[in-house]
């Protein structure tokens, strides 16, 4: 066993990059907080020029979630800059969910942006070369938002050399040294589903439940016991509680179902009328075949089929026997 000045000799100072990527991440974060007056300002926009055709609490559910990113992002970039371990464990798990649910994006995006371009165009002089210059540009800034800068920024925390400096500048134990790092993914994710409840208002509090859509106080009552649900399983998954896996296995399983069967039984065009997406956004949708109800029936299985499968994996971090952290 190799002591502390042997240590850290076999790694290189990343402390330069802890800096560049933590200034990034600050300058995302104060990038959401610009969003929130301007969406405050596309509304005052839309009420004196459109007549009201921004819905105001999509603007607060959009400013609650660009706040709490905000905040994140800033609080994570300071840490890494800092080189605090604990912000370098939840940005490598950030930037993982980041850009999983980046490729699934772009996959997405391929799918659909084409349609709807191709559905613009035929109801407008589009000519065929801008049309596909549309495409192109959307798709480029969904790669390199959502896959090429995840990426980078897992390539850079996943380095063996960036743990080792921040162990070398903070020896001393930190919280995350108790959880696997399998478990503080699981943690950050429960918390990015508790954080996606803020947007439900803008959506008429719409909640799947077992074939029907409840809206309204019904579906906020709902929305809010699945954040404070949320919230539990974070902090027990943490602590690697034996009821959080079993609470979180329980409560995908019975998401998967209700949402199953809503799309079974209501098509698109009905399910987006009651979140209150505008007609014409509903119209463009309803043209896309791929968005079929036994489609996205098999597509909302696989997610969370693939989810559930993910929780049984990280079954037997949550015994009570100790397990290395950042397993």
């Amino acid at each position: 066993m190799t002591d502390q000045g042997e240590t850290q000799l076999d790694f290189k100072d990343r402390t330069p990059g802890l800096i560049i990527f933590g200034v990034v991440s600050i300058l995302i974060g104060l990038f959401c907080a610009l969003l929130i007056p301007l969406m405050f300002l596309s509304v005052a926009l839309s009420e004196s020029v459109a007549g009201g055709g921004v819905d105001v609490r999509s603007a607060w559910s959009a400013s609650a979630l660009y706040t709490v990113m905000a905040i994140v992002f800033v609080w994570l970039g300071t840490g890494s800059i800092r080189a605090r371990r604990w912000a370098r464990e939840l940005l490598l798990s950030l930037s993982w969910i980041w850009l999983l649910t980046g490729i699934c994006s772009m996959v997405i995006g391929m799918l659909v942006v084409p349609a709807v371009i191709r559905g613009l165009r035929a109801g407008s002089d589009l000519p065929a070369e801008m049309a596909l210059f549309a495409i192109l540009v959307t798709l480029g800034v969904i790669a390199l938002l959502y896959v090429v800068l995840p990426a980078l920024f897992v390539i850079f925390y996943r380095s063996p050399h960036v743990a080792a400096t921040c162990r070398a500048r903070h020896p001393d134990p930190q919280w995350v040294d108790t959880c696997p790092r399998r478990l503080l993914t699981l943690m950050v994710v429960w918390v990015l589903f508790a954080v996606s409840a803020l947007l439900m208002p803008a959506y008429n509090f719409l909640f799947p439940f077992f074939g029907m859509m409840l809206t309204g106080t019904a579906g906020a009552v709902l929305w809010a016991l699945v954040l404070t649900l949320c919230v539990a399983l974070a902090i027990g998954t943490c602590k690697r509680a034996l009821w959080a896996w079993w609470g979180g296995l329980a409560l995908t399983l019975v998401f998967t179902l209700s949402s199953t069967l809503v799309v079974l039984r209501f098509d698109l065009p009905e399910i987006m009328g009651l979140m209150n997406v505008p007609e014409d956004q509903i119209a463009m949708m309803d043209t896309l075949p791929m968005l079929d109800g036994w489609v996205m029936a098999l597509g909302t299985v696989l997610v969370w089929g693939t989810f559930i499968v993910y929780l049984m994996t990280l079954r037997r971090f949550f015994e009570p026997a100790p397990i290395a952290a950042n397993d």
